[in-house]
């Protein structure tokens, strides 16, 4: 159990970027120079989409430039893909509460949900994998060693190894119905109204703030996305252009 343990750990997915490589953007930023920086930290996502820091410090660039939007935007890209990441969830729940949310739940204890968010999707996923192929492995030498100690144990490390893979895959279930999945930032500068129907001849009932974290319900539409506000329990039809995709 222990050795499969530690080989669940090396295979997840480490932060493969460090903050080094910003260093000349971060310069810019300090100096006040944000749109400078902010060009430079497009720049670096651009060239690795996946690197969480190019996001959180472009949050950082676009909040001090009262972009409120686009920042809890590129906060929430740098907290799904560093969900462990101290400053990440701080400037992202930061600038959350500045449009009325918060990262965790008022009904929610921190530490379970820090634990909900322990690992990213992309590291569950990898896991899942590597749990799936052990399962494999480890039933068929129990198979072909049936009856020995050796058989005995791979047919215990079989059975472990299958029992984790279907705790993932529950765990990527659940993480379905997160705030972050099928998500949208409205990133347009005052909000973003919410129509009947996916056209301007639709009546406008209601509206998104800025910065508002949004679910996506329908995406077929070449002009309109069909978006939920899950705590008003309201939904209705907003330009894509005023709204980003996670």
């Amino acid at each position: 159990m222990k050795w499969l343990l530690l080989l669940l750990l090396a295979a997840a997915p480490a932060a493969a970027y460090d903050r080094s490589e910003l260093a000349e953007f971060n310069d810019l930023y300090k100096t006040g120079r944000y749109e400078e920086a902010l060009e430079g930290y497009k720049n670096v996502i651009a060239q690795e989409p996946a690197n969480p820091w190019a996001h959180y410090n472009a949050g950082n660039a676009l909040f001090r430039l009262n972009r409120q939007g686009p920042a809890v935007l590129n906060y929430s890209r740098a907290f799904l893909l560093d969900p462990r990441s101290a400053d990440i969830r701080a400037n992202l729940d930061f600038a959350l509460r500045q449009t009325g949310q918060s990262l965790v739940p008022a009904n929610v204890p921190s530490a379970l949900h820090y634990l909900y968010y322990f690992l990213s999707a992309a590291e569950i996923k990898t896991a899942a994998l590597l749990l799936f192929w052990l399962a494999c492995l480890a039933g068929a030498a129990g198979f072909l060693l049936d009856g020995s100690r050796a058989g005995l144990a791979a047919g215990r490390a079989a059975l472990t190894a299958a029992g984790l893979l279907v705790l993932s895959l529950a765990w990527l279930g659940a993480r379905q119905s997160s705030p972050f999945a099928s998500a949208a930032v409205v990133v347009k500068a005052g909000g973003t109204r919410m129509l009947s129907g996916p056209g301007e001849n639709f009546k406008t009932y209601a509206a998104a703030p800025e910065g508002r974290l949004v679910r996506i319900l329908d995406a077929a539409d070449d002009n309109y996305y069909e978006i939920g506000l899950p705590k008003e329990g309201i939904k209705g039809w907003a330009l894509k252009t005023e709204i980003e995709r996670l």
